[in-house]
């Protein structure tokens, strides 16, 4: 490391320390901060990940939900409307080359040779996470789930696992937003949004996960961190929440205690 702090060079080794080729379709949910000191910063941290992914497919979450809402702001645009989940997210969506699906509170943004193709179709799907989305594509891929510095409650790819299990996750009745391309092309469409916190508590999955070799503690930086094996986390759970539904009930959720 150079002056006590981590380099473009020293994350890219991190990065291949954890068995990852660079060919992976991968998604990187992150705390920034965790990760410790950096030369560069932030954009250090992208940099490495784009390099050490150039031959795959690099995704990370491109949310918005804290600022598009159904009632205040219904609207999307997918050049402006800021990413709410962290700094490496936001300046990630920004970058040359990165395509970002057209959903309204739960896009993703993805930078590889087929990026387009991973993020096509989004706005079309009748909830964030279908079996129509980029999310069941990060399933079809067989890919990894990075969380840096994170827990398994912001692996998002468990809420489609949810819905694919046909939980009755999703509210009855859609919103409808307007979202915009890149270039001003404008869709309405109408989302099925996940219901509250009661479904959440996804902790509890992560000593069978590990045990089954679907997850495994990693470092990136100072970042405790977790790699998910998409394909295994999806076998596993699906099996799991067709047997008790109520697996991922959220002990500290006061709505978790009035579930069917």
């Amino acid at each position: 490391m150079n002056s006590g702090n981590y380099s473009k060079t020293d994350l890219i080794g991190l990065l291949s320390a954890m068995g990852l080729t660079g060919k992976e379709t991968i998604i990187v949910h992150s705390s920034m901060k965790s990760i410790g000191p950096v030369d560069g910063g932030a954009d250090t941290v992208l940099d490495a990940l784009s390099e050490f992914f150039r031959d795959g497919l690099l995704v990370l979450p491109a949310f918005s939900y804290a600022t598009v809402t159904f009632n205040n702001n219904p609207h999307f645009y997918s050049a402006g409307t800021p990413s709410c989940v962290g700094i490496l997210p936001e300046l990630f969506r920004q970058r040359p080359g990165v395509k970002r699906s057209l959903h309204p509170t739960h896009s993703l943004a993805a930078l590889g040779k087929d990026a387009a193709e991973f993020v096509a179709g989004h706005q079309y799907c009748h909830s964030s996470f279908s079996a129509k989305s980029p999310f069941k594509k990060l399933l079809d891929r067989k890919g990894k789930v990075l969380l840096i510095g994170v827990n398994l409650n912001r692996a998002t790819i468990i809420h489609a696992i949810q819905e694919w299990a046909d939980l009755p996750i999703l509210s009855k009745e859609p919103q409808i937003f307007t979202v915009t391309d890149v270039d001003g092309t404008s869709y309405e469409i109408r989302n099925h949004y996940h219901l509250g916190c009661q479904w959440e508590f996804f902790p509890r999955a992560l000593p069978m996960l590990m045990k089954q070799n679907a997850i495994e503690k990693v470092k990136f930086g100072d970042a405790e961190s977790l790699l998910m094996d998409i394909e295994k986390t999806t076998a596993i759970l699906d099996a799991v929440l067709r047997k008790d539904r109520h697996f991922f009930r959220n002990p500290e959720c006061p709505e978790a205690m009035q579930m069917p």
